[in-house]
């Protein structure tokens, strides 16, 4: 039988909980561990204090969490900005909060954002930033995905584009399955050819207006 799982927005107290779950979906992947080789626990604490500094920011400035929960536990969670256009600058302090949070690793992660920022568009749309679930091959994220971009492509006036960066081919895959394009891969410089995939997707002809609330989506 089909779990019926329900898409939530989160608040800011659900920061530390949405950033261990991003860091313990990202730790062992390929640019995670080429920014902190060797130490998985080490790598695991500059993601996670990382993204829950970035998670509160957004959070402050009219971004967006989401999530799902399963007996009370954060499973899932996306987090979305919305871009109004113009070239992409640093929230304040985050260059400092980095060097603090990251250490000797802090070129690492600064020549990643770097790439992030430069392959972000400049048009006005809706960026997500971050998307991870605690468990693989469940569809969780692919019902965050598909929840938020079915209540984007009703929004009126304006139906936003979205774009994000994908940080593996895997991944990618996840997000052509839900129509975005991908422009040429980036390589991050110094990573041994690791690289970052850039993606796009414009909303679809016009739909019914969005729905008021969140919805209960099956798996």
């Amino acid at each position: 039988m089909a779990m019926a799982s329900f898409v939530e927005r989160l608040e800011p107290i659900d920061a530390d909980a949405a950033a261990a779950v991003k860091a313990g979906a990202f730790v062992d992947l390929a640019i995670a561990r080429w920014l902190v080789p060797h130490d998985a626990a080490e790598r695991e604490r500059c993601l996670r204090e990382q993204f829950t500094w970035q998670i509160r920011t957004v959070l402050v400035s009219g971004g967006q969490l989401y999530g799902i929960r399963e007996t009370g536990r954060l499973v899932a969670t996306a987090l979305w900005t919305v871009h109004p256009g113009g070239e992409p600058a640093d929230p304040p302090g985050y260059d400092a909060a980095l060097r603090s949070i990251t250490g000797p690793y802090y070129p690492r992660f600064r020549a990643l954002d770097e790439i992030f920022a430069a392959t972000t568009p400049i048009v006005a749309h809706h960026h997500l930033d971050l998307l991870a679930a605690a468990d693989r091959g469940r569809g969780l994220g692919s019902c965050l995905l598909s929840s938020y971009l079915s209540w984007a492509d009703r929004r009126r006036p304006v139906r936003p584009m979205a774009a994000l960066q994908a940080s593996s081919p895997r991944a990618a895959q996840l997000y052509l399955r839900h129509g975005f394009e991908a422009d040429d891969p980036v390589e991050i410089p110094g990573s041994d050819g690791l690289h970052v995939f850039p993606m796009y997707r414009h909303p679809p002809a016009a739909l019914p207006a969005a729905p008021a609330g969140p919805r209960l989506v099956e798996l």
